[in-house]
């Protein structure tokens, strides 16, 4: 069970209610708890949710993941994981849009987290899978010129996404 703070759930409570929004927390918040939780809260409504983690540089998305399976992983909710970055990774990774939406055709009945870059998201765009969820981390790279067509993509084509970003103004 995790263990979130008063103003951690008053978050969650409002990702729970709404399909879209923007997370704005300052840093050291609990952005990715919140996130985390929220995941949890799809996949236990579903066992084959597809969400996607998009992160600004590859280290992160590999900080993330280990965030994510951290807690998703002792819930128990068989998540399969996608890296679709060209770092490398423990977890199946791969930048072509056909092995992309293979790997989701082969875990169909599965829950499954793909984490990747804004460089990369547009691969994901091309394989053409279905995506029931998808978080935006540091969303304010979403809007890079390279990257925006994909971004609008994805938030013109779920239902439920979610923006994050730093609170610099206190």
């Amino acid at each position: 069970m995790i263990k979130l703070h008063k103003h951690q759930q008053r978050v969650v409570n409002e990702m729970l209610k709404h399909q879209r929004g923007q997370l704005i927390v300052p840093t050291g918040g609990g952005k990715t708890m919140c996130m985390i939780t929220d995941a949890i809260s799809q996949f236990n409504s579903s066992s084959n949710n597809t969400i996607v983690v998009v992160a600004p540089r590859i280290l992160l998305t590999q900080q993330l993941c280990e965030d994510f399976l951290e807690i998703v992983g002792l819930n128990d909710l068989s998540v399969r994981v996608l890296h679709v970055h060209s770092g490398d990774t423990s977890h199946y990774s791969t930048t072509k849009s056909s092995r992309i939406f293979n790997w989701v055709v082969d875990n169909w009945q599965r829950n499954k987290l793909i984490f990747t870059t804004y460089h990369s998201l547009h691969r994901i765009q091309e394989s053409g899978i279905p995506v029931d969820t998808i978080y935006f981390d540091e969303a304010h790279n979403s809007t890079q010129k390279h990257f925006f067509p994909a971004t609008e993509h994805f938030a013109g084509g779920i239902n439920r996404r979610c923006y994050s970003n730093l609170c610099t103004n206190f």
